[in-house]
């Protein structure tokens, strides 16, 4: 089957704006050998601009990359998300148009692990929709799941972790998990916030955040504010972070940067 492209024209606003961010998704790809020939990635869908803008540039990333690999994407039903039912359509209706296979996965966050009621909280959502999304690639065979975090998330981390925990750990750009069977990759590692809320405008999608009244993410918010700050006068603050943090993975972390990073030739 032919993939339908997510551009219109190769002289739109969209596709030269594109052409642009691929640059860094390409430099995240090949530093860190996130995606290889034949890989079966599942790119997981929140419905928000970071994954939505994720999955375009991997259709485009695909159409141009040496080698070729199949893109298919997922997206989690909870059952706390008043807005689940209106999500999945508009994201199995953007997947449809490009041609994309799309999957729903449905998880229970109002029962705690021993099936009692519990009020939901942003850590046990996020673990069961990680949890969802990890039986799912190990069960399809999928060898990669690329996920929306871009390089405003790692930089947030690495300031939480610093001032919160006195440690420079930060999210990876991969992981590998259940014996290697499937690696988490973010391919939007070096790609920022507004780069990719200005892709979701430009393609029109009505992307939104999570609504969950339970949601607590203060420190976060916090963090997102000190990056903004500091970013007006530390012109280079992204990668001199992710740079110390880098210094502290290879002396410190217990894992590898990523499980397949770029040989030299």
């Amino acid at each position: 089957m032919t993939r339908k492209s997510s551009t219109r024209s190769k002289h739109s606003p969209l596709i030269r704006y594109t052409r642009n961010l691929l640059r860094k998704v390409n430099r995240a790809v090949n530093e860190f050998g996130l995606i290889a020939d034949g890989d079966r990635v599942c790119v997981a869908l929140s419905g928000g601009k970071d994954s939505i803008s994720m999955l375009h540039l991997l259709i485009e990333h695909e159409r141009f990359f040496p080698f070729k690999y199949d893109i298919a994407a997922a997206f989690v039903v909870s059952d706390a998300d008043p807005r689940a039912e209106g999500t999945k359509t508009l994201l199995a209706e953007f997947c449809g148009a490009r041609s994309i296979p799309f999957e729903t996965l449905e998880v229970t966050v109002s029962l705690d692990e021993e099936g009692n009621s519990c009020t939901p909280t942003c850590f046990w959502c996020s673990w069961k929709r990680r949890e969802a999304l990890f039986r799912h690639c190990a069960a399809r065979g999928y060898t990669k799941l690329a996920l929306g975090h871009h390089a405003d998330d790692v930089a947030e981390t690495t300031l939480m972790n610093l001032l919160y925990h006195g440690n420079l750990e930060t999210m990876l750009p991969g992981r590998s998990f259940y014996d290697g069977k499937f690696d988490v990759i973010r391919p939007l590692f070096f790609v920022r916030e507004k780069d990719t809320a200005q892709i979701a405008k430009m393609l029109g999608v009505d992307a939104h955040t999570c609504t969950c009244p339970h949601a607590d993410e203060s420190k976060r918010r916090v963090m997102k504010e000190v990056v903004l700050q500091l970013k007006k006068d530390a012109k280079y603050l992204h990668q001199n972070l992710w740079k110390a943090s880098k210094t502290w993975w290879e002396a410190f972390g217990d894992r590898p940067l990523h499980p397949n990073p770029k040989r030299e030739e």
